[in-house]
């Protein structure tokens, strides 16, 4: 019958998920249950400490008010305040729960933790209370930061110590059947999250993160300082939370429910997580009132002198009203039915649980590989058929050779390229490109085409030679192309990924409206399939002109098939800012006496890079490598004693691999590292001009990014590169240029770096001869050639 009565739920679930809302109210299967009005801390986010004692329900009145037929599929209760372990008689109500709720199976207690002794004397009185009902326990303990920034937020001094004898206690009771962390985010705590991850982790306990918002029950509803978030605040949140969903979350539920609040905070899209709370769900509040959510609900009437289930489905007018005007803006941590994929792909990640099949192991599986291939090479197609790429017109396109101006005041120039997606050295390069083109043609009218406008617009807000630029998502950038004086693709690699369809559509429409085009100090590769090699010979073919990054890239288009005698290769246009900018900046007056040893690493990108193994099989080289960076590191640590190392991140959001993450899980559980660790590069995201002082102040480096050689290179800091493309490109010809050490990822090995830092450390670095570079044309002068040539 249960097995039955599941497949019966699932199908009624799946069908409601098909229908538009609102939904027709179900009898709620959890209720939200606030057991009292006050509270013993002082919360930013929160005004219940505000009032005072007045009246809250009694155990008796609450068994009249659950005693209802609405009540009858609730499996769930959960129960918060105010502070709830303030009420001695908590261990009596939760027994009245279980005695007349007969599918109640869960209790989720919410605690503050602010008197510790007191909350663990109630956990243990609910928990025996639960489990002689066979129940389970779920206790949450509010924890907003680590240390004073917790107690900060919480308005009580002391609050994260008792928190932390509080989180003892639960990761030792049998009486908790599970136990979370509940971090609530304003502006006080949003710089603060990772370290409070970092926490969690170390204590091997889950956390869950929601945003502050006014609350009406919180009494907070006229509150807006806490939550008025800048735009960077917002940014570092969104970044944080595609992080937490690609590396830590593993409910797809709550994944789902992350990245709708990203689209929300950033973009004011709808919120699209589903809400019991829209149809199945129901708030009690501490006088015993009857509501539907507790952010917006009017109170529908008393549950202990009226009939509840009559209140609850009377008043569907308002839970409507409520769905249609309210909930699309609502940010609570309320989740609920997904849509209808997501929600099927949990129950086939549930089956194959079931089944003893790790969905995770599943795609690891090399019998996978050529699905996925199938399934790129498909999707690839449909993707350049959908922006309208017309091969054929492609092979028979003219390139336009000069100015058609549009604007005699202003040169209207569109840069696009892997921007929405950019690193520090991404910015350096738009920085190189755009400087570089005003050098040339004087006063422009900036646009940058942006695959994610929120993280381009952080770029733009944290760069001057942006000033002015307009931002245009891809769709945009495609039908605005034809109407520009120049179109650019500005630096980076064209490499073998989906979004080069959208790059060729772009330049397709500027070529058709004989708008001139240029690849601007690019790479080429890595190569892969023939389907990308092809785009990739596709956007070099619809250029007008093209200047390389390096001779390996212009052998690279050539093996492609495309006449490369008239281009040119000039030294990476980040290279040019860096220089320029550097020069700008006033030397650090007090540079350390002690070494700095700067790290430019990476998480390796091994689906790139090396596609020729399995997914085991990289995952095993990626692990040596990384166990033979801490060895080294280790070793040179405790050899010099006054050495200390920065961690930098080139990468700072999640779709370029933030570097962040990678470095907090390199170092984690290495203690005596994190001891000589100089961490303030791993917060907030700097402006470039202040990220080049972490270079300025560096004795050496260890490269592994690309740019973060050519930062080094800039800064006359003596590196070691580490060449993670295994021999494919950029890495290992920038460091055969500038005679830089270097070794392959899969070979690396600890004596190697440890007898590198040594020759530098020691003085012998100067034998080396780092840094002689052949003589190699700026950028800034290529594309003056260019732009002459256009004119001429």
């Amino acid at each position: 019958m249960k097995f039955l009565a599941s497949v019966y739920n699932t199908i009624q679930d799946l069908y409601l998920t098909t229908q538009p809302k609102p939904w027709h109210p179900q009898k709620p299967r959890v209720i939200q249950f606030p057991v009292n009005d006050v509270c013993n801390a002082k919360c930013q986010m929160c005004n219940i400490w505000q009032q005072k004692f007045d009246y809250q329900i009694s155990p008796q009145e609450l068994a009249i008010a659950v005693n209802n037929p609405l009540f009858s599929e609730v499996r769930g209760v959960g129960i918060n305040g105010g502070e709830p372990t303030l009420r001695k008689d908590l261990a009596e109500i939760v027994d009245v729960l279980f005695t007349n709720l007969p599918k109640l199976s869960a209790i989720a207690l919410i605690t503050n933790s602010l008197n510790s002794s007191q909350v663990i004397e109630r956990i243990g009185e609910i928990g025996q209370v639960i489990k002689s009902h066979s129940g389970h326990l779920d206790v949450m303990v509010s924890l907003d930061g680590v240390g004073e920034v917790h107690d900060r937020v919480r308005g009580r001094k002391g609050n994260f110590e008792n928190a932390i004898k509080v989180i003892d206690f639960i990761q030792n009771c049998d009486l908790v059947s599970s136990r979370r962390l509940g971090c609530t985010i304003i502006k006080e705590n949003v710089y603060g999250l990772h370290d409070l991850l970092e926490f969690a982790l170390s204590k091997d306990i889950y956390i869950k993160y929601r945003l502050g918002l006014p609350h009406q029950r919180l009494y907070s509803q006229d509150v807006s300082e806490p939550f008025d978030l800048t735009f960077a605040e917002k940014y570092h949140l969104s970044v944080f939370l595609e992080n937490i969903i690609r590396f830590y979350e593993t409910s797809e539920q709550q994944k789902f429910f992350y990245k709708s609040l990203i689209g929300q905070i950033m973009y004011g899209k709808p919120r699209a997580a589903g809400c019991d709370w829209q149809h199945r769900g129901v708030t009690l509040s501490a006088r015993g009132e009857l509501l539907y959510c507790a952010v917006e609900s009017k109170t529908l009437g008393s549950s202990i002198s009226e009939n509840s289930e009559h209140l609850y489905f009377a008043n569907q007018d308002h839970l409507a009203a409520i769905v249609k005007t309210k909930c699309d803006t609502c940010v609570h941590d309320y989740v609920g039915l997904p849509p209808t994929r997501t929600l099927l792909n949990n129950y086939l990640n549930k089956g194959l649980l079931k089944l003893g099949i790790n969905p995770q192991e599943l795609k690891k599986s090399p019998l996978i590989k050529p699905v996925k291939e199938i399934k790129k090479k498909i999707s690839f197609q449909k993707r350049m058929i959908g922006y309208g790429v017309d091969l054929a017109k492609i092979n028979n396109s003219q390139p336009a050779q000069g100015f058609s101006r549009h604007n005699s005041e202003k040169y209207r120039v569109l840069i696009c390229g892997w921007y929405g997606t950019e690193t520090l050295g991404d910015k350096a390069i738009l920085g190189g490109v755009v400087n570089s083109l005003q050098s040339a043609l004087g006063n422009l009218e900036l646009h940058l085409a942006s695959l994610e406008l929120y993280i381009s617009e952080m770029t733009i807000q944290q760069m001057p030679e942006l000033e002015g630029c307009y931002l245009h998502p891809i769709t945009d950038a495609i039908k605005v192309a034809g109407t520009m004086d120049l179109v650019v693709f500005g630096g980076g690699p064209l490499m073998a990924i989906p979004n080069l369809a959208e790059m060729i559509a772009i330049f397709q429409r500027a070529v058709e409206a004989k708008v001139p085009t240029l690849i601007a100090g690019c790479g080429v590769g890595p190569l892969e399939n023939f389907d990308y090699n092809q785009a990739i010979k596709n956007l070099l073919h619809l250029s007008s002109y093209r200047i390389y990054r390096d001779e390996n890239s212009r052998t690279l288009a050539e093996s492609l098939g495309i006449c490369t005698s008239e281009d040119l290769v000039a030294e990476d246009p980040a290279l040019t800012w860096v220089k320029s900018s550097l020069a700008s900046l006033k030397p650090i007056e007090n540079p350390q006496k002690s070494p700095v040893l700067l790290l430019g690493l990476r998480d390796w990108p091994y689906r790139e890079y090396a596609p020729h193994l399995t997914v085991l099989e990289a995952e095993k080289l990626k692990n040596k490598f990384e166990t033979e960076m801490i060895t080294a590191l280790t070793h040179i640590l405790n050899k010099y004693s006054e050495l200390s190392i920065i961690p930098f991140p080139m990468c700072t959001n999640h779709i370029g691999d933030d570097d962040r993450w990678f470095y907090r899980r390199l170092f984690r559980g290495c203690q005596d590292i994190q001891n000589r660790l100089d961490l303030s590069y791993l917060g907030a995201e700097q402006k470039p001009l202040d990220a080049l002082k972490a270079f300025q102040s560096a004795s050496m480096a260890l490269t592994m990014r690309f740019h973060s050689l050519v930062f080094a290179l800039a800064a006359g800091v003596p590196s070691i590169a580490i060449d993670y493309t295994l021999g494919k490109g950029k890495v290992k010809s920038l460091a055969e240029k500038h005679n830089v050490p270097y070794m392959s990822l899969d070979l690396i090995t600890a004596e190697f770096l440890v007898s590198r830092f040594g020759d530098i450390l020691n003085g012998d670095g100067q034998d080396l001869k780092y840094f002689v570079c052949p003589q190699t044309l700026k950028f800034s002068n290529a594309v003056s050639l260019f732009i002459k040539n256009l004119e001429g």
